[in-house]
């Protein structure tokens, strides 16, 4: 995990990146999720995520806030980057790969 910058309350942003291989499970998204909650980190980038486009809204928790979200027709590839509620940000521009494999937001 990584920080840098700072968030509103003036903790360090934490930057978290993990290859999740699949949320397509309810019970390992839920253990993904809760274990994500625990490191409080404030921006996820997600790899391997597998969800389709009608599946992006299983990343909706309580304690994020913004989702940017690239996948691809089947359930393969698939990145996410998940910002918390306690960094303001605002993107100006969301580049997502067609086939899946990144995503880039621009502020």
């Amino acid at each position: 995990m990584a920080t840098i910058g700072a968030t509103d309350g003036g903790h360090p942003v934490r930057f978290l990146s993990w290859n999740v291989r699949g949320l397509n499970g309810p019970v390992k998204r839920t253990k993904v999720f809760s274990h994500l909650k625990q490191l409080e980190a404030d921006i996820l980038l997600l790899q391997e995520t597998h969800l389709k486009l009608d599946d992006h809204n299983r990343l909706r928790k309580p304690w994020v806030n913004q989702i940017f979200h690239s996948r691809f027709n089947c359930r393969s590839r698939g990145v996410a980057i998940l910002i918390s509620k306690r960094v303001q940000f605002n993107p100006s521009s969301v580049i997502s790969d067609p086939n899946g494999r990144f995503i880039i937001v621009d502020s």
